[in-house]
């Protein structure tokens, strides 16, 4: 149960439809985000796929969900915390309008949960939702976590208990350019959710967020409530002495706590002297460097605990908290939030005790000790760092805060084009040795420009870019003493070519027998090899999806005539597929759509227009 590497939260596992079922529309939240994640995220809502791809080794499915996933995807992320990808790759630009910045109202603010909320539909069935509240960002890391996940139909009756989830997503609606459907909401307040095995009952529970019954906002139940605890578990990677007081005031036993070894010496020893702590076991931190973990094929990254559980007792009944918020004043009401609580049963294996011997005694966790007695012998205090994060947080906020725009203009006679960016950073203020460098996403050449406080910086220093590696995401890098403490996107106003997605296809897909395999792939489903780097010359089986006489009586013939009797809607994809590869490749040598296919594939387009 408790392996360092292979038993973990798969998003893969957690997001695949149900079967018979396929994506109708997904909303997610994270604090931070990662593009490379973005990139095969998809594949496991569209295809039920685990999540075991790059954007190196593109398949056909992955192709076909990243450049359809903004459609159906939406992910919210606070502003200042997109992370910069090792290697840009084109088709992040298909993302572009799927991920929506939320902007706090105070720089000591976070907009910090990390849920989602699925609709799957299956013709002729009762759509399913399914909801899962986590610990984990939406990134590549792979600390510890927790996660809670419950699927449920649509019923005729309202749940009263899925206002505070609906409540959350009318609060999404309000913080960006997209908007969630009615629909999606209206049916998401009728979903019956099953119940978790074990637990008798279970409650969404945002923080932060305004309750549009009320008008107050919802509060940290495990602090804020009126409930007083006989005993309390608390995990959390985070601490901070205010909230610990706070849990002390409230609960009658001494409690456990389970956090980082840093957390626990930033804390004052006669604070940590009211709590039983337990610290992150420090092996697990490089675990996967150890040959014994090594399985050849995963890339081996650092290890923390990313986990936030609280376990209370009250009348010797178990009550979990789950979810986002961590054991520190932000998440108490200053920060957006999300947690799920899960009332037990009396059995055993769900109280206090049985938790805390689970994660601290090896007999109990497959000889593996996850927790450690803390020491107070070898405390390091890193006050230093902490005032560093403090600036840091603070200019991060105030450059999501900034007007930033930019020019994309064609080179005269040329084909790539030039950037002229303009940050107004009138009202930016740097403390005392930080700087701050600016450049685009794709630049992998020129080092970043400083941006001047409180004037209006005008920045044409970088050009000579293709049509395809143009980005609306600009690198940020926060410097001090040479050292570059925090680096991160943010997107500029910029009009970019309407045809740029158009090509990063057409340059992927770029032969006839690719273009047949992704053919094969849209009807079958079956079509999953990797996508060859390099264009591939014309062979027997590409020219048959030009030969009209040769592809009729092909199995790709035969499914496309059960695809109009079945599937119309395949049709309509593919009709796009066509004509978005034929707009781009009429100027190569051997067009990937000619006429003579063309001629062929009018017969089902009227079949398509006498469909709609």
């Amino acid at each position: 149960m408790l392996h360092p590497k292979h038993n973990r939260i798969d998003y893969g596992d957690q997001l695949i439809p149900p079967d018979g079922y396929e994506l109708a529309y997904a909303i997610g939240t994270s604090y931070s985000l990662d593009l490379e994640a973005l990139m095969i995220l998809p594949v496991a809502l569209f295809y039920a796929q685990k999540l075991d791809g790059n954007a190196d080794e593109l398949r056909y499915d992955m192709l076909d969900a990243i450049t359809k996933a903004a459609d159906k995807i939406t992910v919210y992320y606070q502003n200042g915390q997109l992370k910069v990808p090792n290697k840009y790759h084109h088709l992040m630009a298909y993302w572009e309008k799927g991920i929506q910045p939320v902007t706090m109202p105070h720089y000591a603010s976070s907009f910090h949960p990390k849920v989602w909320v699925i609709r799957y539909e299956s013709k002729g069935l009762v759509p399913k939702y399914r909801v899962l509240v986590t610990s984990r960002n939406l990134t590549i890391a792979r600390d510890w976590d927790m996660a809670f996940t419950t699927d449920g139909e649509v019923s005729d009756k309202e749940q009263p208990k899925n206002k505070p989830l609906v409540h959350f997503l009318q609060y999404l609606n309000t913080t960006g350019k997209k908007t969630i459907p009615a629909a999606f909401l209206n049916d998401l307040l009728k979903v019956k959710f099953d119940l978790p095995e074990k637990f008798k009952a279970f409650k969404f529970v945002p923080i932060g967020i305004p309750n549009t019954e009320t008008s107050k906002p919802y509060t940290n139940p495990i602090t804020a409530g009126k409930n007083l605890w006989e005993e309390m578990l608390i995990v959390s990677p985070f601490i901070d002495k205010t909230t610990l007081n706070s849990i002390y005031e409230v609960t009658r036993k001494t409690p456990y706590l389970l956090s980082r070894k840093e957390e626990l010496d930033s804390v004052d020893e006669e604070i940590l002297n009211l709590s039983d702590c337990w610290q992150f076991n420090t092996y697990f931190e490089d675990a996967e460097f150890n040959p014994e973990f090594e399985d050849g094929v995963t890339e081996p990254l650092p290890q923390n605990l990313h986990a936030k559980l609280f376990v209370a007792m009250q009348d010797r009944t178990p009550f979990w908290y789950l979810g986002s918020a961590n054991c520190t004043a932000p998440a108490q009401g200053r920060n957006i939030e999300f947690m799920v609580e899960l009332k037990a049963g009396n059995g055993s294996g769900l109280k206090t005790k049985d938790i805390f011997k689970a994660l601290t005694d090896p007999e109990k966790s497959e000889g593996i000790n996850l927790f450690t007695p803390y020491t107070y012998e070898s405390r390091v205090f890193a006050e230093e760092q902490k005032n560093i994060e403090l600036d840091l947080r603070k200019i991060k906020y105030d450059l999501t805060k900034l007007p930033i725009k930019g020019t994309a203009e064609l080179i005269e006679n040329g084909t790539a084009y030039n950037l002229s960016i303009q940050i107004d950073a009138t009202g930016l203020t740097l403390p005392n040795g930080f700087e701050v460098k600016v450049k685009p996403l794709p630049e992998n050449q020129k080092e970043g420009v400083n941006i001047k406080p409180e004037i209006i910086n005008i920045i044409d220093n970088f050009g000579g870019y293709a049509e395809t590696t143009l980005s609306i995401f600009l690198v940020f890098e926060i410097e001090k003493d040479d050292h570059v403490h925090s680096k991160f996107l943010m997107p500029m106003k910029i009009e970019l070519p309407s045809s740029r997605l158009n090509k990063i296809f057409s340059g992927i897909i770029d032969s006839r027998e690719k273009f047949l395999k992704y053919l094969t792939f849209l009807l079958t489903g079956e079509e999953t090899d990797l996508i060859s780097n390099a264009n591939v010359k014309k062979s027997n089986a590409a020219s048959n999806v030009t030969d009209v006489s040769g592809f009729a009586g092909t199995p790709i013939y035969e499914k496309l005539l059960i695809a109009s009797s079945r599937f119309p809607d395949k049709l309509k994809s593919i009709d796009n597929l066509i004509q978005r590869l034929k707009e781009e490749t009429t100027e190569l040598d051997e067009p990937i759509i000619t006429a003579e296919f063309e001629g062929f594939w009018n017969i089902f387009q009227t079949f398509i227009k006498n469909k709609n």
